[in-house]
């Protein structure tokens, strides 16, 4: 029987390394190289972008609060029709009763101070305001409350955020986060809330706004906690229903380089678990038909109708 030539060290170390049997590093194979990624094929996982820090840039503060001063000015120069529309949900999350209320509507300072206060008349058939005046306001800022967001008072109170800037047809807008400082509790103030604010960059006048009360997941939570342990009397729990709300604000309107309100809703609605929410009513005000006195030589511009989401 023939038997095989003796090898050396050097050739059979050769021998092995072609066949793969020895690594780079000895010991074990070379593990199989990766094949390149198609380029073409959408990645499976992607990096999620750095938050933006709470900041915004000196010179749009300034710019804003000095709009915000402009509106100060403009809060005396209107009239206008306010819509109100209020519905109410059931417990399939339908609304089962709404109400329409019509007003004439406009705005005034307290003597003394720069506090200003809604006032409302009743309308007849043709639009004209009659009658005394009406308490029908919301329990949350009126609709011109908010174009104070970035005055002078404000500022020190917010946290502002700069989410950048785009174009939205023929607009450019630029897009800022807000948070406020004091904690809610009656909502009435605007500093008690958070969100975001969609600005023409232009003019440096908001269009949309979108607002929760600050720390409100964490509030809510906190109370159906509360409510679900609660001692129960013949069905009856001692503790508060937890609610939570929502508002939106749109300027479409626009004069003298400003937007004026043309659109508030705030909706609430009810914890029904930590996560989970149903509607429980919803507050639409439309503002129409605006009038304008003491300002610039040019034509009002109405409001249109929006209807609501």
């Amino acid at each position: 029987m023939p038997t095989l030539p003796r090898l050396s060290g050097l050739a059979l170390a050769a021998v092995l390394l072609v066949s793969g049997a020895v690594g780079r590093e000895g010991g074990e194979p070379d593990a199989p190289k990766p094949e390149p990624a198609d380029p073409s094929l959408p990645k499976t996982t992607a990096e999620p972008e750095p938050e933006k820090p709470w900041i915004l840039a000196d010179d749009i503060k300034e710019k804003l609060a000095g709009t915000a001063e402009t509106y100060r000015e403009y809060a005396l120069r209107f009239t206008c029709n306010e819509i109100v529309r209020v519905a109410r949900y059931g417990d399939s999350g339908e609304a089962e009763t709404e109400t329409t209320r019509r007003y004439s509507y406009l705005l005034e300072r307290e003597k003394g101070t720069e506090t200003l206060h809604e006032v409302r008349q009743k309308t007849k058939g043709d639009g004209a305001p009659k009658g005394n005046d009406v308490k029908d306001e919301e329990p949350f800022p009126p609709a011109y409350g908010w174009v104070f967001l970035f005055s002078t008072f404000h500022q020190p109170y917010f946290s502002y955020r700069d989410e950048g800037d785009r174009f939205e047809g023929f607009d450019w807008v630029r897009q800022i986060a807000f948070r406020g400082a004091l904690p809610f509790t009656d909502g009435k103030d605007i500093r008690q809330w958070q969100g975001t604010v969609l600005m023409d960059a232009v003019t440096n006048t908001p269009i949309e706004i979108e607002a929760e009360p600050s720390g409100q997941a964490e509030r809510i939570k906190a109370l159906f906690d509360r409510w679900s342990q609660a001692f129960n009397i013949v069905g009856v729990r001692l503790a508060p229903r937890p609610f939570g709300y929502k508002c939106h604000v749109r300027f479409h309107t626009r004069r003298d380089k400003l937007t004026f309100p043309t659109q508030l809703r705030y909706d609430t609605f009810r914890a029904v678990s930590s996560t989970k929410n149903v509607p429980w009513q919803a507050s639409i005000r439309d503002y129409q038909l605006y009038k304008f006195f003491q300002t610039t030589a040019e034509p009002d511009t109405p409001a249109s109708p929006t209807p609501p989401k």
